[in-house]
């Protein structure tokens, strides 16, 4: 099992960048938690305002948002993202956390510009998993900077849990 230093690993060395977004601290306190340990660096906002206020000026790797949350829920939030000018070949992997997962809430989460949803209760082996998935794609042959940030993420992101699990959809 590798140390907690290294679990995110460096990404171009540096940590990898995580936006959690989630009007429960309970949660937002478990998953920044959890990912830090993991060697990532977490950032945890209460709101959508909040949270495009900080993917506006600390631009992290993925963001990770719930979906059902007063006043702007997950969708204004995802829609307020997508259609923000960006630098051309970035597209930040945005992952949907919600108790609401049926195939109806997954279909309409993708088509609102999700790259994946993960079911409430959160399953932290998924969540690293899909973490995984998305800040190594298009890394040459799996290990460049980018694989090298989260190399050892799986080491310990993949435990027994796996209830319920599923592939990211890209």
């Amino acid at each position: 099992m590798a140390t907690c230093e290294n679990e995110m690993g460096m990404h171009a060395h540096r940590k990898l960048k995580l936006l959690v977004v989630d009007d429960d601290p309970n949660t937002r306190a478990l998953l920044r938690d959890a990912l830090e340990i993991r060697g990532a660096e977490v950032r945890a906002s209460a709101s959508v305002r909040e949270a495009a206020d900080a993917f506006r000026t600390w631009q992290p790797d993925v963001l990770i948002s719930d979906i059902g949350m007063p006043v702007d829920d997950g969708y204004e939030l995802i829609r307020r993202l997508r259609d923000a000018p960006t630098e051309p070949g970035r597209r930040t992997p945005v992952i949907a956390c919600t108790s609401h997962a049926a195939a109806d809430d997954r279909e309409r989460a993708l088509n609102a510009g999700f790259d994946a949803l993960i079911a409430k209760p959160i399953d932290l082996d998924l969540l690293v998993d899909t973490i995984v998935h998305f800040t190594t794609l298009g890394a040459s042959g799996g290990r460049d900077a980018a694989g090298d940030a989260v190399a050892s993420l799986r080491a310990v992101g993949s435990g027994a849990g796996g209830r319920g699990r599923s592939a990211p959809d890209s």
